[in-house]
């Protein structure tokens, strides 16, 4: 009996989370745009429907931004530990960030607001 009891517990906690997942995945939609920021500042607006590259310097260093596909990627940087470069290209949060070179990249959908403040 106890062995039973664990294990409806586990099944009721893996179906829980499987469904989690599943809306979690269906939930999201891929953006728009992307704003970039560099030093806390917004530098760029980039539409993902228009391919294209950009260069986008900071104070620290720059970074080299790919849009392909509908999809973002930071092809090439001036960090030394390249995380940014290994995300790979994508165009639905997390957001794509370069901490060495204080560069965020974080995605939204157009025309839709994120919030008023007054």
């Amino acid at each position: 009996m106890r062995t039973r009891s664990w294990a409806l517990l586990l099944g009721a906690i893996f179906l829980i989370l499987a469904g989690l997942a599943l809306w979690q995945s269906l939930g999201t939609k891929p953006a728009g745009s992307a704003a970039v920021y560099a030093d806390g500042v917004l530098v760029r607006t980039v539409d993902l429907s228009v391919d294209g590259e950009y260069r986008v310097e900071s104070a620290e260093g720059w970074n080299l931004l790919r849009v392909r596909d509908g999809k973002l990627a930071v092809t090439a940087a001036s960090c030394p530990d390249g995380d940014c470069v290994r995300c790979g290209p994508r165009n639905t949060d997390p957001p794509i960030v370069c901490l060495p070179n204080r560069i965020s990249i974080r995605f939204s959908d157009s025309g839709e607001v994120d919030g008023v403040v007054r």
